[in-house]
């Protein structure tokens, strides 16, 4: 047998055989119905029935149940999603960001005592290290800017 087909492949072809009020409905059919080719198709197909692929003429409509018992989700699955609640995305937006002038500034303004020396027991928090990384990034971006040049002897800039 073939790998395991995909979930949505099988849902498409269970969509098609669906809409398709008919007794009877072979691979040829279904390939015109779909626009595949009969052989992407079989090869979706010939894990429910592994005789697909020699004989086309195979009533697919008689496969519908075992298409939505292998498309229908599992009962453990829903309960992964559910334990699983989304954490909210840490954003550090420019307007924070512009409170500080440069990287210096922000350890002087977060991570210093009352005397000006550094807490070494300070802990940047995720939204800390967010605004420090922008920081960052804008001081690497101003040092990469190249220098305005100046003509030889002269004080003029170009």
């Amino acid at each position: 047998m073939a790998n395991t087909p995909s979930k949505n492949q099988i849902k498409r072809i269970l969509l098609v055989l669906k809409k398709k009020n008919r007794k009877y409905a072979s691979l040829d059919m279904l390939s015109q119905w779909m626009g595949l080719y009969p052989d992407v198709l079989a090869d979706s197909i010939e894990y429910f029935s592994p005789l697909i692929r020699m004989d086309s003429s195979i009533n697919l409509m008689s496969l519908i149940p075992e298409f939505e018992e292998y498309v229908k989700p599992t009962p453990q699955a829903k309960d992964d999603e559910e334990e699983e609640p989304k954490t909210k995305r840490v954003v550090a937006t420019t307007k924070e960001v512009d409170e500080f002038k440069s990287v210096s500034d922000f350890i002087y303004k977060k991570m210093t005592n009352a005397g000006g020396l550094i807490d070494q027991s300070y802990v940047l928090s995720e939204h800390d290290l967010r605004i420090l990384q922008k920081l960052i990034g804008k001081e690497l971006k101003e040092k990469k800017k190249p220098a305005k040049k100046t003509i030889k002897g002269r004080n003029r800039k170009v």
